[in-house]
């Protein structure tokens, strides 16, 4: 049961790198393509958050796949439910609910963070992990918090909202992908941290230059004004 748990988690760890992938770079956003590679990135990465918490609780605990299994899994589920309150406007419960968790989460693991740099005299990669990711989750869903207050949103704003969450989760599970087998990676030494910080190194940039894109199409923003009638 152990192996076979594992190895669906890892399946379906691939399949959002593939899908994420598709969707962000093959067909038209909103299109079938996208759409389609939508769905199979969003459920890959509800049974990757439910996967790793089974194999936290009863297989083996592991600090680095709890906090990026959480953190993925909010942004995978704020990005998804970002599509359906565009129209509405209205948050649910649920959405609330976990923004909270995802507040909590985030603040204590900011907190333990801090104790663990404190312990180690400033030497713990956990620390500083730990804060990094804390800060990430309690901050995307704060913003998110103030979002379901905002009855007048910005021309678009799903869209851009849609994308940085989407693209975040994507992120992550680039990044998990490589720290977990960086076994594979053994050629770069000393500088094995790269690992952790290229995919966001990469992939930030990215997102910002294709929001900025898209607000120039859009007419919104900086270029409100600028849209020919």
């Amino acid at each position: 049961m152990e192996k076979v748990l594992i190895l669906s988690h890892v399946t379906a760890g691939v399949t959002t790198l593939l899908s994420g992938i598709l969707a962000a770079f093959f067909g038209r956003k909103g299109g079938k393509i996208h759409r389609a590679a939508g769905k199979v990135f969003f459920w890959s990465m509800v049974w990757i958050f439910i996967s790793a918490i089974l194999i936290v609780s009863f297989v083996r605990f592991n600090f680095f796949l709890t906090i990026i299994a959480v953190f993925s899994f909010y942004m995978t589920f704020a990005g998804q439910r970002v599509l359906k309150l565009k129209k509405t406007l209205q948050p649910l419960l649920i959405d609330w609910i976990a923004a909270f968790i995802a507040i909590a989460f985030g603040l204590i693991l900011f907190g333990a963070g801090i104790r663990y740099l404190v312990l180690s005299n400033f030497s713990s990669s956990f620390g500083y992990l730990s804060i990094i990711f804390g800060f990430f989750t309690a901050n995307t869903a704060w913003l998110n918090i103030k979002g379901f207050r905002n009855t007048k949103p910005d021309k678009m704003w799903w869209w851009f909202a849609h994308m940085n969450l989407m693209g975040g989760a994507f992120i992550a599970s680039v990044t998990a992908f490589l720290v977990q087998n960086g076994a594979f990676f053994q050629a770069l030494g000393n500088v094995g941290w790269l690992l952790w910080v290229l995919p966001a190194a990469i992939g930030s940039p990215l997102i910002a230059y294709h929001a900025n894109r898209y607000r120039k199409q859009f007419g919104v923003g900086k270029y409100a004004n600028t849209l020919k009638v």
